[in-house]
């Protein structure tokens, strides 16, 4: 209905494996309103002219690290929103990492399917909360 508040966390998902993106969009789709892009220009896009509770991220990609994409989310979107990295080389990730302080949390590939749909579910519905708590205002 016009001027209805989804319920559903709102996900955007980058990175730059077509495999990842299609198995993380069947694993939320459910759960969660999910949007998946293959670049970190795109998702940067996308999350400052969109409104997003979670962004998951892979950690290499062309161009741009996820730790680096997330700072970039930081900067340019307010409220900012909570940001995953997936990554298959989870000790290069540290707190010196610049941009890793953007991030809610950092999970090894392969990762473990429902852990990483309920940490989702978790930090989106904080996410919506927040969301429609200021709608309501």
């Amino acid at each position: 209905m016009p001027g209805e508040v989804s319920t559903k966390p709102r996900v955007l998902v980058v990175d730059d494996d077509p495999r990842v993106l299609k198995s993380l969009q069947r694993l939320l789709q459910d759960e969660c309103e999910v949007h998946c892009v293959d670049s970190p220009a795109e998702a940067l896009s996308l999350a400052t002219s969109e409104s997003f509770e979670v962004i998951l991220t892979d950690f290499k990609m062309p161009l741009m690290t996820g730790a680096e994409f997330a700072h970039a989310v930081k900067e340019r979107v307010t409220p900012a929103p909570s940001i995953i990295m997936l990554t298959g080389t989870p000790d290069s990730v540290t707190h010196a990492t610049p941009g890793s302080q953007d991030l809610v949390l950092v999970m090894a590939k392969p990762f473990d399917p429902a852990r990483l749909l309920r940490m989702v579910v978790q930090v989106g519905r904080l996410g919506v909360q927040r969301r429609v708590a200021g709608s309501a205002a």
